[in-house]
């Protein structure tokens, strides 16, 4: 019922339905006084009665169905209705709120570009291009796009376009595709209204790669112009270099980063170092530097030379722009590699002084304190993650130890339903995600369904059996299943901290084993 009212409220119906009701029964005041004193009979007041309880639910259809916008009735944009989940999710969390909904009607999906070059060798420039498009349309305030996620589930499929749009609750998409030949590049491009099936707008663009800047920024400016959105007084593209080799690099880069894996990452990695190299100024390449490589180092275990490689590109970023909150999301994470804790901490709290809906940076409060002890911070910030990201499933389900450690159990219950119900969502796209299913398996311990957590669990596990992330959380579950033999197993070829593991709730079975305490020792904070 609440996720229901907040629907009727958004939408403006409670504010029509009680406008309607106090206008009809000035009518009716007026009718009694005045028909009498007109002659007219008293089934004429009985007759405007009727008339207005007939109009009162026309009146509640036609509010749920249009807008009023300042360019004329729009009909209302298809929403998502928010679960009593997610509702709860947000009362959680004491947050900065996030950006005011974008005008109805004005939404989109960017689809991954293919690569139409004779080689087939560019799929991963294509990715980064398609990446770039959605960081500049996400800049729109006016418009809401479809995240990345939800838009690279479509890669490579013939899909149909309405489907789409019905499926990510769009009214637009943008596609078209790539080909690249040495320095040329061909892209097409075009806006497709979802409803009607019609182009908005279609162009090629035939040139040199140097004039990449200006496809982009075009494509965008088009895109406005075609929904009626007015130019940002701010540069829509944003790429920090005027190298269009250096660019060429990062573009590729974004692509192998996408796939989280440890061979695009590494790929990634050398790609972003390329770009910097071509333009040593070039600051969301270091930026990106900082991010993947921390990833590696955080993630897969890559000590040397990744936490050395994004100190520097943190370092590298703040010296070029240190009002910038990504710079200082980038030394954060330089640090967080490194494995000073504190020191990250401060750089993403300034991260969030500077632009307060980062829910990424929130994210990495909360596993900074984790790592230090710090339950009640880690948790108030993962909360905060929670509520501005809504197809964030890590940050709800890293929060359940530090919920059952504290004892509140309504807590546990209320982030396990929110993660699960996420992972589930994300899972339906990306069914191979193993963080997905790992994660999932707390939350489906926590709310008890013991055998779906072993499906979930004996499922990931035969994806990649030897992927480190993997076999620590599953570590944990079968830690809290009893299996104290094969929790070790998995934890000992495992990649982790000795902070984490020593606070980490879901291990505390195998405190005072033997082997727990020879691999505690072992490791390093």
């Amino acid at each position: 019922m609440k996720a229901l009212f907040k629907e009727l409220r958004d939408r403006g119906v409670v504010k029509v339905g009680v406008t309607y009701l106090v206008a009809a029964w000035v009518a009716l005041q007026v009718a009694d006084v005045a028909f009498p004193a007109m002659g007219l009979p008293e089934s004429a007041v009985t007759l405007v009665l009727g008339l207005l309880t007939l109009g009162f639910p026309l009146a509640i259809a036609l509010a749920w169905a249009f807008d009023i916008t300042p360019d004329g009735i729009r009909r209302a944009d298809a929403r998502a209705p928010t679960t009593e989940v997610d509702a709860e999710a947000q009362e959680d969390a004491s947050s900065p709120e996030p950006p005011s909904p974008p005008t109805p009607g004005r939404s989109i999906a960017v689809l991954p570009f293919p690569d139409m070059s004779a080689e087939r060798d560019q799929e991963h420039f294509c990715d980064g291009l398609t990446e770039e498009l959605l960081n500049v349309l996400t800049r729109i305030p006016e418009l809401r796009v479809a995240s990345r996620t939800s838009c690279f589930a479509f890669k490579g499929q013939d899909v149909d376009l309405q489907s789409v749009a019905e499926k990510l609750r769009v009214d637009h998409v943008l596609e078209g595709s790539v080909r690249k030949s040495g320095n040329r590049v061909r892209i097409t491009a075009q806006l497709i209204e979802a409803a009607t099936d019609s182009h908005l707008w279609s162009e090629t663009y035939d040139r040199e790669l140097d004039d990449i800047f200006a496809i982009q920024d075009d494509i965008a400016a088009q895109v406005l112009d075609a929904l009626k959105l007015k130019l940002s007084a701010q540069p829509l593209v944003d790429p920090t270099t005027g190298s269009a080799k250096a660019y060429e690099y990062f573009l590729s880069g974004q692509g192998y980063e996408i796939s989280l894996s440890a061979r695009g990452l590494a790929r990634a990695t050398e790609l972003f170092q390329r770009a910097v190299e071509a333009d040593p100024e070039f600051l969301r390449a270091w930026i990106a530097l900082a991010r993947v490589t921390a990833t590696r180092a955080l993630f897969l275990g890559c000590d040397d030379p990744c936490p050395a490689i994004a100190e520097e590109a943190g370092e590298r970023a703040m010296r070029l722009a240190p009002d910038r909150a990504d710079s200082h999301l980038a030394r954060g994470f330089g640090h967080m590699a490194s494995k000073r804790y504190a020191d990250a901490e401060r750089d993403f709290l300034k991260a969030i002084e500077l632009d307060p809906v980062q829910a990424i940076a929130h994210h990495y409060v909360a596993r900074s304190a984790y790592h230090r002890g710090q339950m009640e911070k880690a948790l108030e910030h993962f909360a905060r993650a929670t509520t501005l990201d809504p197809e964030d499933y890590e940050s709800p389900l890293l929060a359940l130890g530090i919920y059952e450690k504290t004892g509140d159990r309504e807590g546990e219950l209320r982030a396990a339903r929110t993660g699960v119900e996420r992972a589930e969502r994300h899972l339906e796209d990306y069914p191979d995600n193993q963080r997905a299913y790992y994660l999932g398996i707390a939350g489906l311990v926590s709310l008890g369904q013991m055998d779906r957590a072993r499906e979930w669990a004996e499922h990931t596990l035969a994806i990649d059996p030897n992927d480190p992330p993997t076999r620590y959380n599953l570590s944990c579950f079968y830690a809290r299943a009893g299996d104290i033999e094969r929790a070790l197993d998995l934890l000992e070829t495992a990649i982790t901290s000795r902070s984490w593991i020593a606070n980490d709730p879901d291990l505390a079975s195998l405190h005072g084993h033997p082997r727990f305490e020879a691999l505690l020792e072992s490791l390093e904070d």
